[in-house]
């Protein structure tokens, strides 16, 4: 399972209870907000493009994350373009991410990923070829997961679609839960939080179960 997933999961409620019953936080949190105002009145398309980079970067080398960015995003672009820049980066450095294993293989990946790790998501990978399944192993492990299902060449279609229906709900939930933290929205942070929490144990359950059966 991804324990980066779960670590975040935590993390979040965690931050957001320091959040609320912080000024200290909250001031802090402020002055980067205004740190960043300079860069985004004076050229705001250089701005989101830098916040776009920051999501290829995130889902094409690990341990980076753009997370933290969310909320800072969110106060200048509202949750709905923080998403959608969100979900357009992601998606395109998980397509970097194939397109490096697909047509580079193990003398490039190696660089960005551990051969023992890779070598394992390549195994999950190949054990695992429904599309339904796929999807549950790109909702339950890192984004650099792309590497590994370019390098066993699976089809470039339905990993676009795996992709997108994977990283949509993260995108969502990191924007809009972003901003209930902003706003002191408790119920409608926890309402997100809860939804991840559903992702969360039906993946495993599922990823388990399947596990548990016997091959024929």
């Amino acid at each position: 399972m991804n324990r980066r997933l779960i670590f975040s999961f935590f993390a979040a409620i965690v931050v957001a209870l320091l959040f609320w019953y912080s000024s200290l936080l909250q001031s802090e949190f402020w002055r980067v907000v205004d740190f960043f105002n300079t860069l985004v009145v004076r050229n705001e398309p250089l701005a989101m493009a830098l916040f776009f980079l920051s999501s290829v970067a995130a889902a094409l080398i690990s341990p980076l994350t753009n997370i933290p960015l969310v909320p800072i995003a969110v106060v200048f672009w509202g949750p709905a373009i923080t998403a959608i820049l969100l979900l357009f980066g992601w998606l395109v450095g998980d397509m970097l991410a194939y397109f490096v294993g697909r047509y580079f293989g193990r003398r490039v990946v190696f660089y960005f990923v551990h051969e023992e790790l890779f070598e394992q998501w390549s195994r999950k990978i190949k054990e695992h070829t429904t599309f339904f399944t796929a999807l549950l192993l790109r909702l339950a492990l890192p984004a650099e997961l792309g590497y590994a299902f370019g390098m066993v060449r699976y089809p470039m279609g339905s990993y676009v679609l795996i992709t997108v229906l994977a990283e949509l709900p993260f995108a969502i939930i990191s924007a809009y839960a972003s901003e209930a933290v902003l706003l002191g929205n408790a119920v409608q942070f926890l309402g997100f939080a809860g939804i991840l929490l559903g992702i969360i144990f039906v993946t495993i359950k599922i990823t388990n179960n399947n596990r548990k059966k016997p091959a024929i």
